[in-house]
């Protein structure tokens, strides 16, 4: 099979030796322990990290594919940040002796840059920073404090994965004699929780903007803007906090840093929707928002993007027809589409098994194995999206039978704002249209008309029943604000707000 980036045959040849079945389908690797905002944290991650052992060529920008070598990134670790916000809050799982050590060194740092204070007003100005970049915690959980999460408002705030390898850093840290081992002596490249999957997304943006240089430098001045431009105060504070530990311990910018290698995608896997992925992201950056909101229905978008990579590359694989998502916009209904979404959604559900079992076969796995390579293939790839698009109510009910599709408000958000430029508007239908064309979303009659491939049979009860659904999305729309009723017949879909492009002009 062909990989992107090309020149990765070792790689495939050992996910394929360990028949690791969900990476030969869908890229290396999408693994079930990953937080929905980690797709996104580790996207960005990837974005803004050094591209060079250098530690300067590439920041903040896509990796330059007219260079043919092994893609890489440099990331900086910034132990002593997370330990500066985790440390306090989270239980002690993971910790030896010399994090407590550390941890109170830094405080005794932090208050040697104050002056004109008194011991009690540091202690309360430190701890005062401390919640306030706490309050930007998005994966916390039962994790130890090396393996948090903040949302990625800035450089700083990007981490990545880190394994507390709790036994070896009691072998090898030495505090007293050797302190950066309190920082140096994690592992880094495990990848437990930041495992890849936004790895495989930004891949996938990546080949969608080769040969395409002025998209690929509007996205970069984008994304800078996101997360380099607007929280810069924050930036400043969590970098002075990292530079002033590494300042006074004596700690080299280089001993801190660590190489992590891409992995591949399918060649073929996702060409069909890269395109669109890349234009909706565009339109979504260039929407001037409040930074916060900004990312958080972001991490939502990124990840319902990836739900249909994935559902349309099972589609692919097996030579069917992009399968429709019928979307049940009234919930609760007893009517036929609740029915008709619930059966093409189990079949959606059917055709990730047929995929996987049909890569299980050919990797010649004895017969008494088959079930148990599958079902790991399953719980990292049908059961991600299952379990993500429920998590982001998009896929419903959370429990229950009838399974189906369905539309949240973030994600209603972030489809209105990434299908319509900043301040262009666009009748329903031809919005509806658009929803059909970028993720074959079927809401109302003349989209299900069209995913029976233009059949004329469908019944006036079908008709109603959709028309219905049709009313309850539009009424959805007006309650988030994006819809106006100019006549009984004209409805107008708006994207609300300003231009950050045109506004740099």
């Amino acid at each position: 099979m062909s990989t992107f980036p090309k020149g990765m045959d070792s790689d495939y040849d050992r996910i394929e030796k360990g028949k690791i079945i969900s990476s030969l389908l869908f890229g290396n690797r999408f693994k079930s322990d990953q937080t929905l905002y980690e797709y996104m944290i580790e996207f960005l991650l990837v974005f803004s990290s050094a591209k060079d052992a250098n530690l300067k060529d590439g920041k903040m920008s896509f990796h330059d594919m007219t260079i043919e070598k092994k893609l890489s990134y440099w990331v900086e670790p910034r132990m002593a940040l997370r330990r500066f916000i985790f440390y306090d809050k989270a239980r002690k799982k993971g910790t030896i002796k010399a994090d407590e050590q550390a941890y109170q060194e830094m405080i005794k740092i932090i208050k040697s840059k104050m002056e004109g204070m008194s011991d009690d007003e540091k202690n309360e100005y430190i701890e005062s920073i401390q919640d306030l970049f706490h309050g930007y915690a998005v994966v916390i959980k039962n994790r130890f404090w090396g393996a948090q999460e903040l949302l990625p408002i800035c450089p700083e705030f990007m981490m990545c994965g880190c394994d507390p390898s709790e036994r070896k850093r009691k072998a090898s840290v030495k505090w007293d004699e050797d302190p950066i081992t309190v920082d140096t002596k994690f592992s880094f490249d495990r990848r437990n929780f930041l495992a890849r999957g936004g790895e495989v997304y930004y891949l996938h943006i990546l080949q969608g903007l080769e040969g395409k240089d002025d998209k690929k430098k509007i996205l970069e001045y984008l994304l800078n803007d996101l997360v380099k431009v607007q929280c810069e105060k924050i930036s400043n504070m969590a970098g002075f906090i990292q530079e002033s530990w590494e300042s006074e311990m004596g700690f080299d910018k280089e001993d801190l840093v660590q190489q992590l290698n891409l992995s591949f995608i399918p060649e073929d896997a996702y060409k069909e929707c890269e395109e669109y992925s890349v234009d909706e992201l565009i339109n979504y950056l260039s929407c001037k928002m409040h930074p916060i909101n900004r990312m958080e229905i972001l991490a939502k978008g990124i990840m319902f993007q990836i739900m249909r990579m994935m559902s349309w590359r099972v589609s692919a694989y097996l030579g069917n027809n992009k399968r429709k998502w019928i979307v049940d916009m009234k919930g609760a209904s007893k009517d036929s589409v609740k029915k008709i979404a619930a059966e093409s959604y189990s079949a959606l559900e059917a055709d990730f098994m047929t995929a996987l079992n049909m890569i299980a076969r050919g990797l010649d796995i004895p017969e008494d194995d088959m079930m148990t390579y599958v079902q790991k293939a399953k719980q990292d790839s049908l059961d991600i999206f299952r379990a993500k698009g429920k998590e982001m109510q998009c896929i419903i009910p959370n429990k229950g039978a009838f399974e189906r599709f369905s539309l949240s408000e973030d994600v209603i958000r972030f489809l209105v704002l990434a299908l319509i430029a900043p301040g262009e508007k666009m009748t329903l239908n031809m919005f509806l249209e658009k929803l059909y064309k970028h993720y074959g979303i079927v809401i109302g009659p003349n989209e299900y008309r069209k995913s029976l491939e233009n059949d004329a049979t469908i019944d006036t009860a079908l008709a109603s029943c959709f028309a219905e659904n049709e009313v309850a999305f539009q009424n959805f729309l007006k309650e988030t604000g994006f819809l106006k009723e100019l006549s009984d017949a004209t409805s107008i879909v708006s994207n609300p707000y300003t231009n950050i492009l045109k506004e740099a002009e």
